[in-house]
């Protein structure tokens, strides 16, 4: 285990494991020739990292994982990206978005043309260009997390709903075995609403 460590302005000295670096094969653009990087939490808030150039401390980008505030993103990595990076499964992977905050806060964006693809098993990375349309150079996090607000609402509901639902079969059925009948037609009724 070899541990070195650098100095950043705002957090002091960061001692860094080895096998805690990512490999960006490519660097990011506009920093190709920067490729080694570690992820610092931001502070107690899960959400952001810091994505930290461990070869020049002054550059370091905040980044989020579009999955934490969307829950549709998806995202075609071209073979030749796979192959470099050598994923084998779509559980290997795990993938940032650099985040811009600007003067006005409440439109925070995430840059999704240009994500970072992380092999979490051996910690190679690229960045990539989405050939996804729907994928913009400012997606507002805030207004996506106001859109799905009411979606999970609504998934709330329909759990506490089909929840109850199950509760008064059980409430109605003695025996054990039909307990666990009624449980799996409740069930089942529940997941096809």
């Amino acid at each position: 285990l070899i541990r070195f460590g650098f100095r950043r302005a705002d957090v002091g000295e960061i001692e860094i494991e080895e096998n805690k670096i990512i490999t960006l094969v490519d660097g990011m653009l506009g920093f190709e020739k920067l490729k080694k990087y570690i992820l610092i939490p931001h502070g107690q808030d899960n959400m952001f990292k810091w994505l930290q150039s461990t070869e020049d401390a002054a550059v370091c980008f905040l980044v989020v994982e579009p999955v934490s505030f969307m829950f549709n993103y998806s995202l075609e990595i071209a073979d030749d990206v796979v192959d470099r990076i050598k994923i084998r499964t779509p559980e290997d992977v795990i993938i940032y978005s650099i985040v811009v905050i600007p003067e006005e806060p409440s439109k925070i964006s995430a840059n999704l043309c240009g994500p970072i693809v992380i092999n979490a098993v051996n910690r190679m990375g690229a960045q990539v260009i989405s050939s996804n349309p729907e994928h913009q150079v400012k997606h507002y996090i805030i207004e996506e997390l106001k859109k799905n607000t009411a979606r999970l609402m609504t998934n709330f509901a329909t759990m506490v709903n089909s929840g109850k639902a199950i509760a008064e079969k059980l409430e109605k059925t003695d025996d054990a075995e039909n307990k666990n009948t009624a449980l799996a037609s409740a069930a089942t009724a529940a997941e096809t609403k």
